[in-house]
């Protein structure tokens, strides 16, 4: 998680202030026969071109990276509902050579799996919305919009599902990709607690796909991204919500041996108290370092004692924590990042937890923090890495729901997933960026093993898959799931043409 440092955010406001708006777009005549038929078929209105200057800049300004934002669609399509997204895919395939994008709330950094240059855009900004059918205890969520804008509707109701931690964060892309929630040791990922979807096939076809007529699809569904079709509604199970406590604190390097002592102790026993929930994010900004942690409990207040109470004990600089809704402290967690005008980078790694070796996480942070030190020195820049406990206990909820693509079980070992996370201004700078959490990611493929055996455990067999939300364009996270070979048939099957596979952003199998 960045948080803006006030020279940092000035500098990057005004650099994004007097950077050009993209590059020179030349979409090809494929490519713009294509948009002209489509917007034939939809209201008028629904497709916007470069020369709809209010319309089309704000749709394609609506990314968290302003490394997506500087891409240019040749047009961008905004359908109102799932015959209209359908329209658009039947279209497009009569234009074989034509790419596209599909965004929903435009949080993913990786240029190109949300947005797209000289191709076609389809923007879920007015598939938005939620209703609740207290029936049957099903939210059905369409997958523009925000998580704001979803819990506080159902708060109405007095529920809320799995979902975002930072309520700027789109909805689609974390449903359909896995999505860690304050609620995961209570029912899995938020993936998992999705029985329905209403989809948009490779063909076009609208199909509903049931989580009890469809049982492989279903589990493919739960964390492989867009490649089995464009949804349009998802059906998720809602639960009972009241006061939470939570919000963020935060803490001065001084302090670092007693907060990785409190993140080692909840690593190993976050299922203890399923109900509590940590972000641990150690911040390294110009050779400064800081921590904030993000806090959640499921009630209106915190526990004195157990795992959370660790954490809780230790003296901070600023403390936003208290009771208040749940919908409140999501709206507040995602605040501090949402003005941040500046090129976003995401790197994910799965981290064993290593009883005997408490310092894995700050020789983790040293290490970035070692090859990140010249980018800091010359560029207007902050990095983080972020430590997000993943407890056995999410795993047995997930094999309850049926299963998921990224493999979580019953039997699974308590894990940390790391976000190796950056922001920069220029993109002249963007190889250099990335590269510095490559080569994190690089060192703990070579420290890992190493550290395992030094604790006398076997590191053959530990299953350490990917974790789909946090990973970079480069990350082959499809390959870390148990079940690919499974996955990559049952896509090839549904896609036969490889339409999702070869022309839609994305991660692939």
């Amino acid at each position: 998680m960045v948080f803006p440092n006030t020279g940092f955010l000035a500098a990057l406001t005004l650099a994004q202030a007097t950077l050009p708006l993209g590059v020179l777009a030349a979409p090809s005549s494929s490519t713009l026969q294509a948009c002209a038929k489509i917007a034939a078929l939809l209201p008028s209105g629904r497709v916007h071109y470069p020369q709809n200057l209010v319309e089309y800049n704000a749709e394609r300004s609506a990314y968290w990276s302003t490394a997506s934002r500087a891409l240019e669609p040749a047009c961008i399509v905004v359908p109102q509902n799932a015959e209209h997204v359908s329209a658009a895919i039947m279209t497009l395939l009569r234009f074989p050579s034509v790419n596209f994008a599909v965004r929903s709330g435009g949080h993913d950094p990786n240029v190109e799996h949300a947005s797209v240059q000289d191709d076609v855009l389809i923007a879920m900004t007015a598939l938005a919305g939620v209703r609740y059918d207290a029936a049957t205890g099903l939210a059905h969520v369409k997958p523009g919009g925000e998580w704001n804008d979803v819990i506080g509707e159902l708060e109405k109701s007095g529920v809320a599902i799995a979902g975002g931690r930072l309520g700027l964060v789109g909805i689609a892309g974390l449903l359909l990709q896995g999505g860690l929630s304050f609620l995961s040791a209570q029912h899995g990922l938020a993936a998992d607690s999705i029985i329905g979807w209403e989809t948009i096939a490779a063909n076009g076809s609208i199909i509903n796909i049931d989580a009890t007529q469809h049982p492989d699809l279903t589990v493919a569904m739960r964390g492989s991204g867009s490649q089995f079709g464009i949804v349009t509604e998802f059906k998720v199970k809602a639960r009972p919500i009241g006061k939470v406590w939570g919000g963020i604190r935060i803490y001065n390097a001084s302090q670092e041996t007693e907060l990785y002592a409190a993140l080692h102790k909840f690593v190993a026993n976050g299922a203890s108290d399923p109900k509590a929930a940590i972000i641990h994010s150690s911040i390294v900004f110009s050779g400064i370092q800081s921590h904030v942690v993000f806090y959640f409990y499921d009630g209106p207040s915190p526990p004195t004692e157990g795992v959370l109470a660790e954490y809780l004990r230790i003296s901070s600089t600023l403390d936003t924590t208290k009771a208040r809704s749940y919908s409140d402290l999501l709206k507040s967690n995602g605040e501090p990042v949402a003005p941040l005008n500046a090129r976003q980078s995401f790197r994910t790694y799965t981290l064993p937890f290593i009883p005997s070796n408490p310092a894995v996480y700050v020789l983790t942070r040293d290490k970035f923090t070692q090859i990140a030190q010249p980018f800091l020195a010359r560029t207007t820049s902050q990095f983080t890495v972020d430590f997000q406990p993943l407890p056995s206990a999410v795993g047995a909820h997930s094999e309850l729901a049926g299963g998921n693509a990224m493999g979580l079980r019953g039997g699974d070992p308590d894990r940390t997933i790391l976000v190796l996370h950056g922001s920069w201004e220029f993109a002249s700078d963007d190889d250099a960026g990335h590269a510095i959490a490559r080569e994190v990611s690089e060192w703990l493929d070579a420290m890992v093993p190493e550290w395992l055996g030094q604790a006398g455990m076997n590191s053959t067999g530990l299953y350490m898959p990917l974790f789909m939300n946090d990973g970079a364009w480069d990350q082959n996270v499809t390959g870390s799931y148990g079940d690919y070979a499974r996955f990559k048939a049952l896509q090839e099957q549904m896609d036969p043409q490889q339409v999702f596979a070869q022309r839609l952003g994305g991660f692939k199998y």
